[in-house]
């Protein structure tokens, strides 16, 4: 495989989700969030081209004869100039209005059954599940499945079916067993998503993916604040044109989506062709602005913590418009153990019996804590901190001295128990001695036994490397199914030529 990334040539930021064609094949693939994308080697030895488009950029060709097996080739994309907004001239002094938003977007809901498939088609894609934690991959399942779709006339749930040809658990990524368990909408105890919850009901993550392609489903509830594309969504948001780009020497209006409810912050854009309106893409977030972060980047400092966002994009194909590639990213939270806890205790105390009054004397002398860090002294030697119980007796602390890792609570408390209540304690005092700790710091400044939640991002994502235009579902079995784990006992079916597509890994960083 050659591992490249895609990078604006002005900022040498990266840039995701560009299309990367095969040139002369209906072929390709999609660039990854970072930018990142993998070709097969195989394509060098066929003199291959690739052909490189993204929405504001000018497309780009580049011979896969210049790409080297030992490094990352990077590839720039320039920034394409701006063009002038839509103006029609009538008269040597007059001009027509230019066109709203409202009336764009009204006019690529109406123009939907003439601009969308309405007869069977299927692609062949690459899908991936994966959670990010501080810019790393973690949980990364991958695939190659095609979608066999019988056209937009009918329900997407109930009549699109999908084959998975191959299926990977990437084990070069870390593991994290809790981010990869369901989320925990109930107890919110383990992993929790915060202010939105993710019907369960729509089936496994590739099919959830899919219900949230508001184009497909334009006429079916999506998600909020979208619902029904056809319906709700002009009633829902503020929309205004902003100015005008292109994709391929494609003259595009584009539309600027915002809503605010609350503390919740909707904004996106939607870009569709002038002319035809067709909508190319629509991108969609969702802000929770309650807790403003300076660690977030700039766009979620203005909007506050991103929530999800949906971000998708169709390709333009003998007058019709086909999905290109889907992502839905959302955050979660998963709850941590502590990072400075207890890891040991040892009671120092005397045990007497005197046969006359039948009766225990225990005289408790002192008793350690010791802990995964070293201390800071700081409210270490503050009585208050620490509560001792023997049953339901307090015991009370004289002095204190603290070493390093390890509290010494020094006591001087006697009890009087009578054969009855040590034999009710079966005569172990060290099961019967209970410890509160609180307020303690480590030398690192993390509080004794608090556990945090940890926020993590969560992606699926479906990228088309060939479309089959006029393509029927095959008869027979082997079809995912919708409500089951993807990676779980699913059918896989046979495919003669599953070397033609690859699964376009992240590339891994150091």
């Amino acid at each position: 495989m050659f591992n490249c990334k895609l990078i604006n040539s002005k900022n040498k930021t990266p840039l995701p989700f560009a299309t990367i064609l095969i040139k002369n094949k209906a072929k390709g693939l999609i660039s990854n969030i970072d930018g990142g994308f993998k070709i097969p080697y195989k394509l060098k030895t066929l003199n291959d081209t690739l052909v490189i488009s993204s929405i504001g950029y000018t497309t780009k060709e580049v011979s896969l004869s210049d790409f080297d097996t030992d490094i990352i080739n990077v590839i720039t994309l320039a920034e394409k100039t701006e063009i002038l907004n839509e103006v029609v001239v009538i008269a040597s002094k007059k001009k027509i209005k230019r066109r709203s938003a409202l009336e764009i977007f009204n006019l690529a809901l109406e123009k939907i059954p003439e601009n969308y498939p309405f007869t069977p088609f299927s692609y062949v894609g690459y899908y991936r599940d994966y959670q990010i934690k501080e810019k790393e991959y973690l949980n990364l399942n991958e695939a190659i499945m095609e979608v066999f779709d019988p056209g937009f006339a009918l329900n997407d749930f109930n009549h699109t079916q999908t084959r998975i040809y191959q299926y990977k658990k990437n084990t070069i990524f870390p593991i994290d067993t809790i981010a990869s368990k369901p989320y925990d909408f109930i107890k919110g105890e383990k992993k929790i998503s915060s202010n939105f919850n993710i019907r369960n009901e729509n089936g496994n993550e590739f099919t959830i993916l899919r219900s949230h392609d508001a184009i497909r489903n334009y006429n079916i509830n999506t998600y909020d604040f979208v619902n029904r594309l056809d319906f709700n969504f002009v009633k829902n948001h503020q929309i205004k044109r902003l100015p005008d780009t292109s994709i391929n020497n494609i003259p595009l209006y584009c539309i600027d989506i915002y809503k605010a409810l609350d503390n919740i912050i909707v904004n996106g854009k939607i870009y569709i062709s002038k002319g035809d309106f067709k909508i190319y893409k629509m991108q969609y977030a969702v802000y929770d602005n309650r807790k403003p972060n300076k660690k977030l980047d700039t766009q979620e400092q203005s909007f506050g913590k991103l929530l999800y966002e949906i971000i998708l994009e169709y390709q333009l194909k003998k007058e019709k418009m086909y999905l290109n590639y889907i992502s839905f990213n959302n955050t979660f939270e998963v709850l941590q153990n502590p990072k400075f806890t207890t890891v040991g205790a040892e009671i120092n105390y005397t045990k007497s019996f005197d046969p006359i009054s039948n009766t225990y004397e225990i005289i408790f002398n002192s008793f350690e804590i010791t802990f995964n860090n070293i201390l800071s002294p700081k409210n270490a030697f503050k009585k208050s901190n620490y509560k001792l119980w023997y049953r339901d007796k307090k015991l009370k602390i004289d002095n204190i001295k603290v070493n390093k890792d390890k509290v010494v609570l020094y006591l001087n408390e006697k009890l009087i128990l009578s054969s009855r209540e040590m034999k009710s304690s079966n005569e172990k005092i060290e099961n019967n001695i209970n410890i509160k700790v609180k307020n303690l710091k480590d030398i690192n400044g993390n509080l004794v036994n608090q556990r945090e939640f940890i926020s993590y991002n969560q992606f699926r994502e479906f990228f088309v490397q060939e479309l089959k235009i006029n393509s029927s579902k095959p008869s027979g079995t082997f079809f995912m199914l919708k409500n089951d784990p993807i990676f779980k006992n699913q059918p896989i079916a046979p495919f003669e030529n599953l070397s033609d597509y690859w699964l376009n890994t992240p590339l891994k960083t150091d």
